[in-house]
């Protein structure tokens, strides 16, 4: 068996490569009758899983089709395990036949390609998991791919990786002394492409989809090529180019900004004019200046992470945490540890208290909602949900959970229910636990 090699031809490479895929849309037909129809569009067998997330792992052979519910009630994911590049060719384009004939996709749907090489052709069999990231982000044509999919370029889900930021806030940038060890980069999974999977050996692509992606076959199938094409390329010569250079001082340059609020908090307001600062509900310029090293980080991730536009951000001394006021966020990538009051909020949003709230197309974990705070088409686990709250056609799991709110459609999937809790007729309570108040 000939070993692929840095100069191994396009084709050569292309198929020594693997793809896994996970569609998301939704079907016409009833989930069963979805199941068999693709099953033998695909000839592969297709396990119905019956919630998200499953544990069960698909292979090239055999797939999985799973509730998602990212996208509101009704979103379907099929899941493959990773096939060989041509194999793979095929599938999408037969699926994405499916769907223009049988279903439909919206802006909350997408496809993800998890990108791999056949480790028999490989003379490092783990030279994915060994990649220097911090280059790959700099080589990557990221603008190729909003191109293709301008709409995805501001997707809570898919944010982009030409984001760096220096570890220490006395960095000096040395174009010729660059290190992964200096910075901080792409590191969750709502990334563009998301390099938590590089320790299993592969990476996967976040960033296609949109309403109506499987009309754009072509362009699907094109961007995948480039994908594997990207990851081969990167996995050669770990060495910083001079267009790295070039590309790492024009992102430094654009998060200067940021770096700046890290130095002072009065940057907040110069930058973001309609965000203010206080500690303990005060404005005391000495106060916050005192306090600012112990929640400078928490405002970096408003700004960074949720897209903070406006609102008032307190820092409560005695509690340590952290509270925004009528903040309004523009893309919220990740919300983690907040106390939010009267705001309104989509994305992704985790350990946080909800207080008045407005959210919409959010996937909330472990949370507490409070106060007549009102969610739409949002997924809900392991969270609190007062009496005071609504949540319109939602998706609510997680068995820790407990509900005492009101549900308007959606799908109450498991979970603790409150005496007065309230579906609508058409809520579908799949398993509940009954509570005392």
């Amino acid at each position: 068996m000939q070993k692929l090699n840095r100069d191994s031809s396009r084709i050569s490479v292309l198929n020594g490569s693997q793809i896994g895929i996970e569609f998301e849309f939704y079907s016409n037909l009833e989930l069963e009758e979805t199941q068999k129809s693709l099953s033998g569009l695909l000839n592969r067998k297709i396990r119905l899983e019956d919630k998200a997330h499953s544990d069960f792992q698909p292979s090239k052979d055999v797939f999985k089709m799973e509730p998602d519910m990212s996208g509101g009630a009704g979103l379907i994911e099929l899941v493959t395990g990773p096939m060989p590049y041509r194999d793979a060719r095929l599938v999408i384009i037969k699926m994405l036949g499916w769907i223009r004939a049988n279903g439909y996709t919206t802006d909350r749907a997408s496809i993800h390609l998890n990108m791999s090489f056949n480790t028999d052709y490989l003379a490092d069999p783990m030279m994915v998991s060994k990649m220097n990231i911090l280059k790959f982000i700099l080589e990557f044509d990221e603008k190729r791919v909003y191109k293709y999919f301008p709409n995805r370029e501001n997707s809570t889900y898919a944010k982009s990786i030409k984001w760096v930021m220096p570890k220490n806030e006395a960095f000096y940038y040395n174009e010729n002394l660059i290190s992964s060890d200096n910075f901080t980069f792409a590191n969750t999974k709502y990334y563009g492409i998301n390099f938590e999977k590089a320790q299993s050996n592969y990476l996967e692509f976040r960033y296609i989809g949109g309403k109506d992606y499987e009309k754009r076959a072509d362009d699907i199938l094109h961007l995948a090529e480039m994908f594997i094409m990207s990851v081969w390329k990167s996995c050669f010569n770990p060495n910083f180019t001079a267009s790295n250079k070039i590309e790492m001082k024009r992102i430094l340059q654009k998060n200067a900004p940021l770096s700046a609020v890290l130095k002072d908090y009065t940057a907040v307001n110069k930058h973001w004019p309609k965000i203010h600062i206080l500690v303990d509900l005060q404005d005391n310029p000495q106060v916050i200046q005192v306090q600012w090293d112990r929640f400078k980080k928490k405002v970096l991730d408003l700004l960074s992470n949720g897209g903070m536009e406006e609102g008032t951000i307190n820092y409560d001394s005695d509690f340590s945490g952290v509270q925004v006021k009528d903040g309004k966020f523009k893309t919220s990538y990740l919300l983690d540890g907040f106390e939010f009051v009267d705001c309104e909020l989509s994305g992704n949003i985790e350990n946080c208290d909800l207080y008045g709230c407005k959210v919409k197309g959010a996937q909330i974990l472990r949370s507490n909602l409070y106060q007549g705070t009102e969610v739409w088409d949002s997924k809900v686990e392991s969270s609190f949900v007062h009496g005071s709250c609504t949540l319109n056609n939602c998706y609510v799991f997680g068995r820790d959970g407990i509900f005492k709110g009101k549900m308007n459609a959606g799908i109450f999937r498991e979970g603790g229910v409150g005496p007065h809790a309230r579906f609508s007729d058409d809520t579908e309570v799949i398993v509940s636990k009954k509570i005392k108040a």
